[in-house]
């Protein structure tokens, strides 16, 4: 039975992997910048899978499989997992377009560490490496009760930015995203009791199952489709000029407004930078302030805008 997780867990990391490798090629090609911190959320999940199968793995077939190593992979997981919550805030804060998005990310990066030091600290946990146990004390469920708050404020996060995006064609891409967060914070819930209680761990408690990465590896399949549906950059628009209209009511800009006939046109920010002779840090600091301007998320809102009239 254990074999056949194993299996399964690879499966689904394959599966985030050709997900992660598409978002990333999408992100890199369109200049996004939500896309480029949603890559570095979905990175971050899927090295705790790898190192949880990592984990499982060694402790069924390796005889010779340290306590030592078992301590360090557990505190590798405990440190990735920190990083998801903090790269999920990221990401959402620069969806919303915070304006205090490095403060806030600033103090969770702060609550990160020092969870990591009360969970390496002698009052956390204490690698026994006679009896191949760790023993918990109460760093590490002052820890615990941190990474649970953590989770509670940035999946709040998510869901109130869901209402914003509801109309528009993102919806579907942050539903699944919620989705998946959602039962990773129903699983954190249900065993977080549990987790407080406990006061040692072995190696032979790496065969549990972890719920979320069936949401996880759906969601994969999903962003696979997706990227695979949606060219990296919009299909172009022939438009040589825009409405008046649309650049008196959202304050558009003359420089501004020469982007987005570059947008519209399906040019890339690497395109739209060298035509106008500008960096590709201008280029995204004027797209920001368009979406700002105009309430919109991504290329594709902004050319349905623009194509309405509206």
């Amino acid at each position: 039975m254990e074999h056949l997780q194993l299996a399964y867990d690879l499966l689904v990391i394959m599966i985030g992997l050709a997900a992660l490798s598409i978002v990333v090629f999408w992100a890199a090609r369109t200049g996004e910048n939500d896309l480029r911190d949603f890559s570095i959320v979905y990175t971050c999940f899927t090295l705790v899978l790898i190192v949880l199968m990592l984990k499982k793995y060694l402790s069924l077939n390796v005889e010779d499989y340290s306590a030592r190593a078992w301590y360090w992979l557990s505190g590798a997981e405990q440190i990735l997992g920190y990083a998801v919550i903090v790269a999920v805030i990221f990401f959402f804060t620069g969806v919303y377009r915070v304006e205090s998005r490095k403060a806030i990310t600033f103090l969770f990066v702060a609550i990160m560490l020092v969870s990591i030091l009360l969970i390496l600290s002698p009052s956390g946990a204490v690698l026994d490496a006679n009896t191949r146990t760790i023993r918990f004390g109460t760093g590490y469920r002052i820890a615990l009760l941190l990474y649970f708050l953590s989770f509670t404020f940035a999946l709040t996060l998510g869901y109130g930015l869901l209402r914003r995006a509801w109309g528009t064609e993102r919806r579907n891409f942050l539903v699944g995203l919620l989705i998946f967060a959602t039962v990773g914070y129903l699983e954190t819930t249900l065993n977080l009791p549990g987790s407080l209680g406990t006061t040692v761990a072995t190696p032979s408690n790496e065969g549990d199952f972890l719920f979320s990465s069936i949401p996880y590896a759906l969601y994969g399949v999903f962003l696979i489709v997706y990227f695979l549906e949606h060219p990296a950059v919009p299909a172009p628009l022939a438009m040589d000029a825009l409405p008046e209209s649309f650049l008196t009511k959202y304050g558009i800009t003359d420089r501004e407004r020469e982007i987005i006939l570059k947008v519209v046109q399906g040019k890339s920010n690497a395109d739209i930078a060298s035509e106008l002779f500008i960096s590709l840090a201008t280029v995204k600091t004027h797209l920001h302030n368009i979406y700002r301007k105009i309430d919109v998320d991504s290329r594709y809102d902004l050319l349905a805008r623009v194509r309405s009239g509206q």
